[in-house]
């Protein structure tokens, strides 16, 4: 038999075995982005500027340099708008379509670039992108986090897409942005009501 001080030593031991244990656990599954893939939509320059206030957009930055900072190099894929121009020719052809190259297209500068993995889009989900398709499944990716422009079209259809596919979908609330406020937290709430993950700046890994 233990003595009752020999017990409670053995007590605490197993004590700070758990609380070790759970620790390390917490530390693992809360909101490690490390491991998962990060898209960044429409951060370029045109819509920073003009679909959005100064404020939102410098903080919208900074939100997603924090990501990137966080996130596996390799792990991270920005994605441009693209846009298409009618073209009228005096010389056949008298009519094409062409690629708006403009700089206005081009991603903010003050977002941080770590990689060449920039792919355009023409869909409001990404999913309808056979090139994305292809990476995700040459790198055999299982969660990915949606953030960028703008909450209520390209992120959320992007999100609803990658769900509707079997992924396990992400969003950080603080690096996307809606019209609104208020628009913005509906859609976050029809996001998680759909399945999407959500994570938190405050909460990540530092």
């Amino acid at each position: 038999m233990y003595s009752s001080l020999e017990l409670s030593k053995k007590i605490l031991v197993l004590v700070g075995i758990v609380i070790f244990n759970s620790l390390c656990s917490y530390g693992q599954s809360v909101n490690n982005i490390n491991d998962k893939f990060v898209i960044i939509l429409d951060v370029q320059r045109e819509y920073t500027e003009n679909s959005i206030s100064e404020v939102e957009a410098q903080q919208l930055i900074d939100s997603i340099n924090y990501v990137i900072k966080h996130t596996d190099v390799n792990n991270i894929l920005y994605v441009k708008s693209a846009h298409r121009l009618l073209n009228i020719s005096s010389s056949k052809p008298f009519i094409y379509v062409s690629f708006d190259t403009a700089a206005k297209w081009n991603l903010d500068s003050r977002m941080i670039l770590v990689n060449e993995n920039v792919i355009s889009k023409e869909e409001s989900n990404i999913f309808d992108e056979v090139e994305l398709t292809d990476i995700l499944v040459q790198n055999n990716v299982k969660e990915i986090v949606v953030i960028g422009l703008m909450a209520e079209k390209c992120v959320y259809e992007s999100l609803i897409g990658g769900v509707e596919l079997g992924y396990e979908m992400y969003v950080i609330p603080e690096a996307i942005v809606g019209k609104s406020t208020k628009s913005e937290e509906k859609i976050i709430k029809k996001l998680q009501a759909s399945g999407v993950n959500i994570l938190h700046l405050d909460a990540m890994i530092k």
